[in-house]
């Protein structure tokens, strides 16, 4: 089974959530539990259905272009802050019973520019 969904906009990057947390212990908690929530909304609104075996996630960011003066944010700061809230809340949503080594295969980030940023994170099952 392969399943789809889509998370509009983007999600903080690790080095928000990083001075979130440097800033006030709770900060970064709400931080992660925001982030957390927005991906179950979306995870229950594409009507995701339970996997049983290990999955294959992939994770595809489309981030907006840099404004003038901005940088882009790093691939990495994106992709590891969103890899841990998305699986995560796939967990806590009951589409996988866990995100450790025998519930979780492997995953793959591919990254894009584009005018309209989301996150479109794609979940195979039946793969060891």
């Amino acid at each position: 089974m392969i399943q789809r969904m889509t998370i509009p906009g983007r999600l903080p990057g690790l080095n928000e959530y990083t001075r979130a947390c440097r800033a006030h212990p709770m900060a970064g908690a709400k931080m992660k539990r925001e982030a957390q929530d927005a991906v179950l909304w979306c995870a229950r609104a594409a009507r995701l259905r339970p996997h049983g075996g290990p999955v294959r996630v992939r994770y595809q960011f489309f981030e907006a272009p840099a404004r003038k003066g901005a940088r882009l944010r790093d691939k990495s700061n994106i992709a590891s802050f969103a890899v841990k809230v998305i699986e995560d809340a796939l967990v806590e949503a009951g589409l996988i019973p866990d995100d450790g080594w025998d519930e979780v295969a492997g995953y793959s980030c591919e990254f894009a520019r584009t005018a309209d940023p989301r996150i479109v994170v794609t979940i195979e099952d039946g793969l060891a």
